[in-house]
C-alpha cells in the first residue's frame, strides 16, 4: 500500500502581472456541518475547524474505486476534478459483510468527480494486468504512484513516482525515480500517454503544483529529497504550456538551470508535504511522522508571502481522530483541494490512514473494513491557518 516516502534509506523504502493561467475551478458547494452539532458550532466561520463527514463519505463507494490512498486532485476547466490514488481496491466490496479482501487490486487509479456535485463520479483504471490506471512496460516489479498535477488547455499533466519491488513483505519496495510524467486528455481520461525526463539531482518533484497569474506563464512545482533525518523541500518552475521545456530551480542566486544548485526552502522530519496558495499566502501542509500506530496525529501548516518561503508560524491545525480500540492509525499525505470551495473561507484538506499497525489487527480471515484505508476530509478556516487570511 502507499507508504510514506521519507526520511532515511529505510524510511524511503517505507515511506509579476502576466499571462492568465487556466481558469479557477472553485465553485461554492454546501458547508458540510453535522446537523446534530450545528446549533453548538458555527460551521460557516473562517475560524472553523471540523471533520467534513459529508465529503469523507464521497469516498465510501461500493463499486469502482472502493478504497486507497494518495488522494491528489487535479482540477479541470470543465467543472470536474480528477482524484488520483495509489494502491487501490476496485470493485471488490461485499455488501453483506461491508468488507474487502485484504490485498488491493491495482497500484493506482483515478476517480473523476464533479466539483459542484461530488457524488457524481467515474472510476478509471487501465487495461494491463493488474489494470492500474498508470502503467508503462510489462514488468510488474515496477509500478507508479501518482502525485500532483495540473491542467492546461485540454490536457492534464500528472507527475509520477516509479516504484520497484525489492522482495517480499509490506516494506519491500523503493522509489526508483520521478522521471515519468503522464499526459491525460480532459475529454478522454482513459487515454494516457507518457513523457520520460532525466533526473533532477535526485529531487522527487511531484509533491505540489501551483499555477498563478503572477508566475508569468510558468508553473511552479515542489519536490523533496531526503537529508538523512527528514526531507528537504525544493522549488522548480517550467513553462506551463510545455513541461518538456527547460526547467529552472530556485537558488540563492534566483532561478538557475542546474538542479544541483537548487536551494533548500524548507525542511521537516516528515515525508508528507503539500503547498497551496490561499489568497495571497503560500501554505505549506505537513504531517507528523507516522509509520506505525500511535506515532503521531498532527497535521501542521506553515505560511509564507512567497512561493519559495520562508515558511513560518508552524503550528498544528488538526489532530487525527480516527482511533480504533484507543489507538491512532498510521497516517500521512495531507493534501489541499481548493477547487472544492464551500464559500466560507475554509480549506478542504484530505489525509490518508493506512491501518493500525501492530496495535490493532484489521485483516481478519482475509477480509478488512475499507474505512481503515480511505481518505478523510477536514475543513480548516483560513484564519486558523493565518490570522492575515
Amino acid at each position: 500500500m502507499y507508504r510514506v516516502l521519507c526520511v532515511s534509506a529505510l524510511i524511503i523504502m517505507l515511506y509579476m502581472a502576466c499571462k492568465k493561467p487556466a481558469a479557477n475551478n472553485a465553485v461554492n458547494i454546501n458547508a458540510h456541518e453535522p446537523p446534530q452539532a450545528a446549533a453548538a458550532y458555527d460551521y460557516t466561520a473562517d475560524t472553523s475547524l471540523y471533520k467534513d463527514t459529508t465529503f469523507t463519505n464521497y469516498f465510501k463507494r461500493i463499486t469502482g474505486f472502493i478504497a486507497g490512498d494518495g488522494a491528489y486532485s487535479v482540477p479541470q476547466d470543465n467543472g470536474k476534478s480528477l482524484w488520483l490514488f495509489g494502491d487501490s481496491y476496485i470493485d471488490n466490496y461485499d455488501i453483506a459483510t461491508a468488507t474487502v479482501p485484504c490485498l488491493f487490486q491495482v497500484r493506482n487509479c483515478g476517480l473523476l468527480m464533479d466539483i459542484a456535485q461530488p457524488n457524481i463520479q467515474s472510476t478509471y483504471t487501465g487495461t494491463g494486468n493488474p489494470p492500474s490506471y498508470f502503467s508503462f512496460g510489462q514488468d510488474n516489479n515496477y509500478w507508479f504512484w501518482p502525485g500532483a498535477g495540473y491542467t492546461y488547455n485540454d490536457t492534464m499533466t500528472i507527475f509520477l513516482d516509479r516504484i520497484r519491488s525489492t522482495g517480499n513483505g509490506p516494506f519491500a519496495f523503493e522509489v526508483v525515480d520521478s522521471n515519468y510524467i503522464a499526459r491525460v486528455p480532459v475529454g478522454n481520461p482513459a487515454q494516457v500517454s507518457y513523457i520520460i525526463q532525466g533526473s533532477r539531482n535526485g529531487i522527487d518533484f511531484n509533491k505540489a503544483v501551483i499555477n498563478d497569474v503572477s508566475f508569468c506563464g510558468f508553473t511552479f512545482i515542489y519536490g523533496t529529497k531526503t537529508n538523512g533525518f527528514g526531507n528537504d523541500v525544493f522549488l522548480a518552475r517550467f513553462p506551463t504550456a510545455d513541461v518538456n521545456a527547460a526547467w529552472q530551480y530556485y537558488s540563492d542566486n534566483g532561478w538557475v538551470n542546474d538542479a544541483a544548485q537548487a536551494k533548500v526552502i524548507y525542511s521537516e522530519f516528515t515525508s508528507s508535504f503539500y503547498v497551496v496558495k490561499v489568497k495571497e499566502k503560500y501554505v505549506m501542509i505537513t504531517t507528523e511522522f507516522s509509520v506505525d500506530c500511535d506515532q503521531g496525529k498532527n497535521i501542521y501548516v506553515s505560511v509564507s508571502n512567497n512561493p519559495y518561503g520562508p515558511f513560518t508560524n508552524h503550528h498544528s491545525v488538526w489532530e487525527v481522530d480516527d482511533t480504533l480500540n484507543g489507538h491512532w492509525p498510521v497516517f500521512y499525505i495531507a493534501n489541499a483541494h481548493p477547487e472544492f470551495d464551500n464559500g466560507y473561507n475554509q480549506l478542504l484538506i484530505t489525509y490518508c490512514i493506512n491501518g493500525y499497525g501492530n496495535c490493532v489487527t484489521t485483516c481478519i480471515n482475509g477480509r478488512m473494513y475499507p474505512n481503515t484505508y480511505r481518505p478523510k476530509a477536514i475543513r480548516v478556516g483560513y484564519k486558523r491557518i493565518d490570522p492575515a487570511l
